[in-house]
């Protein structure tokens, strides 16, 4: 489905008319043609859908997630959920003369942004971000494939998209006859993955059913909370627990306001008793008539963004791949490995390193991964992670005398699936070290 300039307009009208502002954005999944984003307010969770490219190109909104069975992971999904996930949702607005949309959100109480172009069947995207709250705003055009500092100066993101053929002199006169729906849309991406071999096996089916049914014994709960109400018992106390749940009554709440929190318990367990009795036929109905006993995964192509190194045939990456492109400078307690290229950063860290060897990175900045191996039982100290950040800022073309930098072990790391090089880290720390001198070893091993 291919949304003309007048379908994306009206779509963001009618996202604009739900006032979304300040909700959260939680979740965000992707399937092979589509990315979502959860985005919570009041009382409701929507669901906003960008097309990949490649045919499904526009924006929807939705009641529900894509299905499990289509969810996909590539570095696209994995950037999206490291910058955006739990931040405020702004606003979403469309470029006046090219099918571009922007979504705005807020992260560490600024204004960042989030565009999707879409052209010639390609989906192009710009980031407006931080990497921190004292980091200075960095932009990334997908088609370049690395980030900059921003110009301060930069007030029209939309006509950065120039450069990949944004045009101001479209007429905009056509818009679908029979725009199509996100829900049938994902249907059809579901028909076409069974085709490529999609199937759920019985034993899921059965754990899925397990679990409803745990939840709805849960919901069911409603009718003790009933008699509790229809009983007219005392409910002067700071909580009400019964069963699996809990009611706290705060602040100084006369009987009348303490009976309404209990009814509105009992409405909203009443509501889920509904939903979920629906979703245990239906996947009641789905084990009936299940026969396969593998489960595997869609083997549909997924829709890759235009961006930078991910446009490099896969035939070629492995071909690079094949060489061992990392180097190796052994000291008296500890040797320290530094990647070459992105596939040597891969091949250092998934060969050579173990899981509690200690990694290194420029903080903030595109890097070569350095990884410290200590020996002898001797802890990581103080030389260690100078030496290390001095061969980090050698290999990486950093030249300042102070380096800033990030690190944290091996077993932190998880490798991002279709981009060489990328990992995403946690429970990392924060540290500028000194160069140290190193004209004695480093020069003459490099």
């Amino acid at each position: 489905m291919i949304q003309y300039y007048l379908d994306l307009q009206k779509q963001v009208k009618a996202i604009q008319s739900f006032q979304l502002a300040h909700a959260q954005i939680q979740k965000i999944y992707s399937t092979a043609y589509f990315i979502s984003f959860s985005i919570r307010s009041p009382g409701k969770t929507w669901h906003l859908f960008f097309g990949r490219g490649g045919g499904q190109e526009g924006i929807w909104l939705a009641d529900q997630p894509p299905s499990s069975e289509l969810r996909r992971k590539d570095a696209f999904l994995e950037y999206l959920r490291r910058h955006v996930s739990s931040c405020s949702f702004l606003e979403i607005d469309i470029d006046p003369f090219d099918r571009i949309i922007k979504l705005v959100y807020q992260k560490y109480g600024q204004k960042q942004s989030l565009l999707f172009f879409w052209k010639g069947r390609k989906l192009y995207f710009i980031h407006h971000y931080q990497e921190s709250p004292e980091a200075p705003f960095k932009i990334l055009l997908s088609w370049h494939g690395k980030s900059m500092i921003a110009n301060q100066d930069l007030d029209n993101l939309f006509e950065l998209f120039n450069e990949v053929g944004r045009r101001t002199d479209i007429k905009h006169d056509l818009q679908s006859p029979h725009p199509s729906q996100i829900e049938d849309l994902l249907k059809d991406e579901l028909s076409a993955a069974k085709l490529k071999g999609l199937s759920t096996s019985p034993g899921f089916l059965q754990r899925k059913i397990n679990n409803i049914q745990a939840d709805l014994d849960r919901t069911r709960q409603w009718g003790q909370l009933q008699t509790i109400l229809d009983e007219g018992s005392n409910l002067d106390g700071y909580e009400l627990k019964v069963g699996d749940h809990k009611i706290k009554f705060e602040g100084e709440l006369n009987p009348y306001e303490r009976r309404n929190l209990l009814f509105e318990k009992i409405k909203k367990l009443k509501k889920g008793e509904t939903i979920l009795s629906g979703r245990l036929s239906d996947a009641q109905d789905q084990l009936a008539g299940q026969t396969q006993t593998i489960k595997s995964t869609s083997l549909l192509s997924i829709t890759r963004p235009v961006w930078g190194r991910e446009e490099i045939k896969e035939s070629q990456e492995k071909k690079i791949q094949e060489k061992e492109d990392y180097k190796i400078f052994k000291f008296e307690n500890f040797t320290i490995g530094v990647g070459l290229s992105a596939q040597g950063n891969d091949q250092l860290r998934n060969k050579w390193a173990k899981k509690d060897d200690t990694w290194f990175h420029l903080d903030g900045a595109k890097s070569s991964h350095v990884i410290v191996k200590t020996q002898n039982g001797h802890h990581l100290e103080s030389d260690m992670i100078n030496i290390a950040g001095t061969i980090l800022a050698y290999f990486s073309h950093f030249h300042s005398d102070w380096i800033p930098i990030i690190y944290t072990a091996v077993k932190n790391l998880k490798g991002v699936s279709g981009s060489a090089g990328m990992v995403i880290y946690k429970k990392e720390k924060h540290l500028r070290c000194p160069r140290v001198e190193s004209s004695s070893w480093l020069k003459e091993d490099t």
